[in-house]
Parts: C-alpha cells; structure tokens; sequence
C-alpha cells in the first residue's frame, strides 16, 4: 500500500455512490451495499454494529443438526466441482458438534455477486460468500467485507498458504479474501502432432518460437482442412491480461488506464496478424474443448481444465503436454479462480462459526482432497505433502507444470477487478481485434480505454480509501 500525506476527498454515501455509478453505465449490481435501509428511508453506514446487523438467509439444517450454530455459505459451484466442495462441507459437519453449514449454489459468477448485491440491500445475507478473484474487490470498496486477521492464530494463519495466493486478498496487511480454488492459465499441446512434425516435445519459450512452428503445424490437415495450430478465446480477457504482460506492458497500472498503449496494442496486433495474415491461428468459442478433440494443436486455458481435457483427449486419440505461457519479451503468469470472503455486518457469532468452516477446509488433508477432485492448485503448502496428492504430482509432469509455474505467477491488473464492467469492456474490444482483420488495435482499445477510464472516475474515491 502507498502511503502518502494528502486531504483525501470526503467519500460519497452509497447512495449517491450508486446515483453516479448509473449515471456513467457502470454494471451497478455488481457492487454490494453493507447495510440496509434504515426506517427513515436513508442508508445506514453498512459497517455493522457489535451483535450485527444483518440478518442471516434462509437455512434448513436436517434434524441431527439441529440446535447449532448455522452457516449459509453462497457458491458458484456447480458439477463435479460443487459436488467436491458439498463434500467437504457435510464433512466439517460431521466433524464437530456445534455448527451446521450448508452450501447454497447460486450461480456462476456473473449472477452469484448480483445475488449478493441484492442480499445486502435486503438485509440478509450468507455467512461465507463465494467470490471470483475479479469479485471480491468490488464488494470490499463499498465495505461489505469482514476483515480476517483477527480470526487467524498461531495454529492457522499465512505461513500455512502459498504466500502468493494467500497474499493476493491482502489489502495493506489485512487479510478480506481467502484463496481456495485458485487457477493459472497453462500452455497445452499435442503431444502427438509434435512428434509427428518433429518438434521439441515442450511448449514454446516464445510468441515468435510458436509462430515458427505453426508453419510446420498448418502442414497437417484435420478433417480435409489444414489444422490450426493455435486457438484464441474472445471472451477471456484473464488470457488476454498474460499476452499484455508478455509483450511488457499492463492494462491498468492501478486504476490507470494503460490498455490503449505498450503491450496491450502490441499483443492484440500480434495476435490478429497471426489470425488474420498467417493464418495459424482462429477465434474459437471455446478453446480448451476445440484443443481437447483435436481439431487444433495448441491452446491456453486454465489448469483446472486439465482433467477435462485428458478426458476428451484420450477419445480423440492423442497425448496431452503442458507447459509455462510463452514469453515475448517478459514473463506473463496470471492467477485466477475463487476464494471466500466474511460479511462485514452479519453477527459476530455467526462469523465466527463461519471462519471454523474456513478454517477446516484449509486443513492439509482437506485442501488436498480439493485439488484431487477438481485440478485447482495447491494451496495449502503442507497438502502437497499429504501421500495421494503427492503421488499425482510426482506421477503426472502436466499436473505438477501448474505448481512449478506458480513462482512467476501474479494477480490481476486493478481494472478488471475493481472497476465493474471492467472485464466486458475489454472483452467487447478483444472480439473485435479476433474476429475482424481491418480493425485497428490501436482504435479499438483507444476506444475502450476511454469508456475505462470515464468508469473509472466514479470508484476512485471509493478505491482510494483502501489504496491511496
């Protein structure tokens, strides 16, 4: 955190907060409202007083739990993974006598926070939210989040973390989001078609290198066409965030907009070139699944899809290998996925309740469980020690480029997670850039910056409060 000797601006209310935040176009419902509506009609503070002041959301805990401590926790989980985490949850249940904790699917992303947005202004809320690392940073400006250092203690704290992961829900030296399915984005290629062509069984160290080898690649044919060596995602800008990084530059140096200049250009127009004028590569709707059957040579998508992708690989008859993201001229390793945060105003013993299930699914045994079942990387340092995650990371050299990786790994760029239409404007912009030859970078990120920036200006104050 900077630290800097200023009269800061006085800070809007949440009302007019929101008033201005419409006014510019900004996606409201992505931001939350600690508090309530007082009976005056007025907005209360949202920070709660010491019993709490928002209610808890509708919880039915079978009978053999009745009489405990009850804790929602809002998910956006579905499908083997949600199944995973219901897993983990029933266990806890079953490990103490005290608290029942249920979880509650709300959602992908785009419509679990909304939920929440609307929860806060109601007054009832879950305990333990779960929130995209793109998520979290909207509700903590508008202080709807517990801050957690206090919950931790000598037996459970960040020495038991990855620190980089752990550290990314620090703001200054207080803990507001806790990692837990954490993701980097890996570089997957047929094994296969490389030692059909002859090429280095390892992914390339560079853009040039892969644009070198897509010649060899576009060679081969794939159903009567010739195959494509690479595989662009329109609407991933997490991706797109790395390629900035790897040409040198950023989308935002805080909440500075720098998506119109350095790397971001020079990676779009390498990109679309390579699209467009090579012919190597395509904008496909989902990449990791074109990749997992074959229909093209390499791709960039998360680890978590990695067991996803062996699955459909083993159908279509070829080998998998993963390897770090290309450089081109730096290095360009971004974090994702998910972690938990408290709510500020909820009562202090339901948060405490809710920071044990926290706590438990940050045991060693427990975290790796959740890697085995899902993909998601380690993140408790001490469950990589635990015997059967062990074996897998020893056994399988594509699970473990994940872990290897990490070092160089770093989390977002502020625009995409502060600002709440962040994301979609830079993905408006990418669609363009991937799936027209005659747009202009420059132009459309031009454009695009703009359309940051004038969003920009509506949260500063609220962004500074936690970073100026």
């Amino acid at each position: 955190m900077r630290h800097r000797t200023v009269l800061r601006p006085s800070r809007p209310s949440r009302r007019d907060f929101l008033a201005m935040a419409a006014a510019a176009g900004v996606a409201v419902p992505l931001l939350g409202c600690a508090g309530g509506v007082t009976d005056d009609g007025g907005s209360d503070d949202g920070t709660g007083d010491p019993g709490g002041n928002l209610d808890q959301v509708d919880i039915s805990p079978p009978s053999q739990y009745a009489g405990r401590v009850n804790v929602a926790m809002w998910s956006a989980m579905s499908g083997v993974n949600g199944e995973a985490l219901a897993a983990l949850v029933e266990s806890f249940n079953q490990s103490q006598e005290d608290i029942y904790a249920e979880v509650q699917f709300q959602g992908p992303y785009p419509e679990s926070a909304p939920k929440l947005t609307a929860a806060l202004r109601a007054g009832a809320v879950p305990d333990v939210m779960m929130l995209a690392d793109t998520f979290w940073g909207r509700f903590l400006i508008n202080d709807a989040l517990e801050p957690l250092n206090g919950y931790f203690d000598d037996d459970f704290g960040r020495d038991d973390y990855v620190e980089a992961l752990y550290d990314e829900g620090l703001v200054g030296d207080e803990l507001y989001w806790l990692s837990f399915g954490r993701s980097t984005p890996l570089f997957y290629y047929n094994k296969t078609v490389f030692q059909q062509l002859g090429l280095p069984d390892r992914g390339p160290e560079t853009w040039t290198e892969l644009r070198e080898w897509s010649a060899e690649i576009s060679q081969l044919s794939v159903n009567g066409q010739p195959l494509k060596a690479h595989a662009f995602t329109g609407d991933d800008d997490w991706q797109f965030m790395a390629a900035t990084w790897q040409f040198g530059g950023k989308l935002s140096e805080g909440l500075d907009v720098t998506i119109d200049s350095g790397g971001a250009v020079d990676a779009a127009r390498w990109h679309q070139e390579y699209i467009f004028e090579d012919g190597y590569g395509y904008l496909a709707q989902a990449a990791g699944t074109d990749f997992g059957t074959g229909v093209v040579a390499t791709a960039i998508t998360s680890t978590g899809g990695l067991r996803g992708i062996y699955e459909a690989s083993a159908s279509a008859g070829f080998e998998v290998g993963t390897a770090f993201l290309p450089k081109e001229v730096a290095s360009g390793v971004p974090t994702g996925g998910m972690g938990f945060s408290l709510l500020k105003g909820a009562a202090q013993e339901r948060k405490d309740a809710a920071f044990q299930l926290l706590k438990f699914l940050g045991q060693p045994e427990n975290a790796a469980e959740w890697t085995l079942a899902t993909g998601y990387l380690p993140i408790v340092k001490a469950s990589m020690d635990v015997p059967e995650l062990a074996e897998t990371l020893a056994s399988d050299p594509n699970f473990n480029v994940a872990v290897e990786q990490l070092p160089e790994a770093q989390g977002s760029d502020a625009i995409r997670s502060y600002l709440p239409n962040g994301t979609d404007l830079i993905i408006s912009g990418l669609q363009r850039i991937y799936s027209d030859g005659s747009e202009d970078p420059q132009d459309v990120f031009d454009e695009v910056a703009e359309q940051l920036r004038q969003g920009v200006e509506d949260i500063r104050p609220a962004y500074e409060e936690y970073f100026g």
